[in-house]
């Protein structure tokens, strides 16, 4: 695999902190932030998407009660056989076949019947998508594992990071609902689009987009070293502490997202694959390269957290809706 040059990289994570603040900003403008030339910033930006070291920006409803979904992590006995029905059930928003604890993870408009052993489901909170930090996969553990040892169970204080609108509501029209589906993948599409597909005028489309953050969250994750140089996990934590635990874990160099269903905190988060598990093809002689494993046993000990699951992402599919 080609390594981009220091300055090349010191661009892309630019571009990143830039996108993280607007994700709509403007070639031109990231041309100027950057110093270089206009067609140079947008051919780093398609590097920047193309390549996988940021994320197009992407939008999910928040929790308000129009907008409720529910999430199940099911143990079933063929999770494919599901995936496929899934696939084309209007319901569902999401899904994923897993390994691990749950072997299906599901997010669906309403309540629904899976064949299964149905392990933890609910209405989910609202996202909250940690700003990544600029630093090695070693100075973030090497910064978890001090965070662990200083934390003090008594002086904690409950910052509400994620939020919940479950009984609350917000206006909604069918127009709303023609430029979230547009827009849910990729926030950077153009506006011109939408009065040429949909009639909507490009009024009405910077007025939703003024309004955006009310209704939405807004991603934008960015992964150093591509993403496809980490594998995707789902971490579920029983804990009264329950922000420690998101602040630790937005140490990860890659941009992690957190989100409840019941009383459990969940990260996904793409992760060292070396940090979680030894490699058939170049094994781990010495434990202590297992940090995320390692980690979760100081959080137990320490009763950070009372229990922990854990699941491999092996494919998943979204609807726009």
């Amino acid at each position: 695999m080609k390594i981009p040059s220091k300055p090349k990289m010191a661009q892309l994570r630019r571009i990143y902190e830039l996108l993280n603040r607007n994700p709509r900003i403007t070639i031109t403008d990231i041309s100027k932030e950057l110093g270089i030339m206009r067609s140079t910033a947008r051919n780093r930006v398609h590097e920047a998407f193309d390549e996988g070291y940021i994320s197009k920006p992407e939008i999910r409803k928040k929790s308000f009660s129009i907008f409720r979904e529910y999430m199940y992590f099911v143990r079933c006995k063929d999770p494919l056989e599901l995936y496929l029905k899934y696939r084309e059930d209007e319901r569902v928003t999401y899904h994923a076949v897993m390994d691990e604890f749950a072997n299906l993870w599901v997010i669906s408009k309403e309540e629904i019947d899976i064949d299964g052993n149905v392990l933890l489901w609910g209405p989910r909170s609202d996202y909250h998508v940690a700003f990544a930090p600029d630093h090695t996969w070693k100075t973030s553990i090497k910064n978890m594992e001090e965070r662990i040892e200083k934390f003090d169970l008594d002086e904690y204080r409950p910052k509400g990071i994620i939020q919940t609108h479950w009984d609350e509501k917000i206006e909604w029209d069918a127009v709303d609902e023609i430029l979230y589906r547009y827009f849910k993948y990729n926030l950077r599409k153009a506006l011109e689009s939408i009065r040429k597909e949909y009639n909507i005028s490009g009024r009405k489309g910077m007025n939703w987009l003024k309004k955006l953050p009310e209704c939405c969250n807004i991603m934008v994750r960015y992964y150093p070293e591509k993403r496809s140089s980490y594998d995707p996990y789902i971490f579920v934590f029983e804990t009264d502490y329950e922000d420690f635990v998101i602040d630790l874990f937005s140490e990860l160099p890659t941009s992690s997202t957190f989100f409840k269903v019941s009383d459990k905190l969940i990260l996904y988060a793409y992760v060292e694959r070396k940090s979680v598990r030894d490699d058939d093809i170049q094994p781990i002689s010495d434990v202590s390269e297992l940090h995320i494993p390692l980690l979760m046993r100081k959080l137990l000990k320490k009763g950070i957290i009372k229990s922990k699951a854990h699941a491999t992402v092996n494919y998943h599919w979204g609807k726009s809706t």
